[in-house]
């Protein structure tokens, strides 16, 4: 329980720091993609009156605010600077487990939605589902790697068996995201190793 909460607050400042160093690499384009639609704006009509320079400001910051919102939802896919590792919507996966001594696998399939700055991962298997609290992608070692925490949510059939946990997954990005494998512990002691295969 203590090396999972450790997790959480280890996760928690990666996510800050990985969101922060995203986001000063993308402040010199949108200042020079402001400047340009102000500079636009001035080509088209001269300022006359600090109107002018105030209604040209406003473009300048509307027409960043909506480029970033459209880059960080969807343009980021399809630009490979600045860009982490992109994930395929869905996978089919496998888990390896092993609790009090007895080891166990299950099959479970995989939701992935991802923008710039955020991932979420849904995981359903026959007896539960879990939901991601926290994701990040870190950079270990020179490799990327998501690490990733989430809660579970039990079917009301096997709840007293397998009650709400939480976990703590570690995945190694190495360049085939169809393929991917890591590592997971939960708040039960439960440790395993699980594999994600991209759904054809």
């Amino acid at each position: 329980m203590i090396l999972l909460m450790l997790c959480l607050a280890f996760m928690s400042m990666n996510e800050v720091n990985c969101m922060n160093e995203r986001i000063k690499k993308l402040i010199k384009p949108l200042v020079l993609i402001a400047a340009a639609i102000f500079a636009i704006c001035w080509f088209i009509k001269k300022p006359g009156s600090f109107g002018d320079y105030s209604s040209y400001i406003g473009y300048a910051i509307s027409g960043v605010s909506i480029l970033f919102v459209v880059y960080e939802k969807w343009l980021w896919r399809f630009i490979p600077w600045n860009r982490p590792p992109v994930f395929n919507e869905q996978y089919d996966g496998s888990i390896s487990y092993e609790f009090n001594g007895q080891k166990g696998e299950k099959e479970l399939t995989i939701y992935v939605k991802q923008t710039w700055l955020s991932v979420e991962i849904t995981t359903r298997t026959d007896i539960n589902t879990s939901y991601t609290i926290s994701g990040v992608i870190v950079q270990e070692h020179r490799a990327d790697v998501l690490y990733y925490t989430y809660v579970t949510d039990p079917s009301a059939l096997h709840e007293r068996e397998n009650p709400t946990q939480r976990g703590t997954c570690r995945m190694v990005l190495n360049g085939d995201m169809d393929n991917l494998k890591g590592k997971y512990w939960t708040s039960s002691c439960t440790v395993g190793d699980i594999e994600w295969r991209k759904r054809s």
